[in-house]
């Protein structure tokens, strides 16, 4: 998988819990999609979305390494 500089959903897995520090309740119960892009430094950030359809509830990007993102991928099949 080729990232680029836009967030691009790697896999969507069962709501498991809030994911930002500005919770947003109505977007809970649904499911959290883990997304990544490329930064600038050639680092890969990462970030967790809560999704019920209508509403989402972003979490803070963090950065991850070439084994976590393929885990995810791996969670996708």
């Amino acid at each position: 998988m080729t990232l680029t500089n836009r967030w691009k959903t790697i896999c969507i897995l069962g709501y498991q819990g809030s994911v930002s520090r500005d919770e947003n309740r109505s977007a809970h119960g649904g499911v959290c999609l883990h997304q990544a892009r490329q930064a600038k430094n050639g680092r890969i950030m990462a970030r967790k979305v809560n999704s019920n359809g209508r509403h989402e509830e972003v979490g803070e990007a963090f950065e991850i390494d070439a084994d976590r993102l393929a885990h995810w991928q791996s969670l996708d099949r």
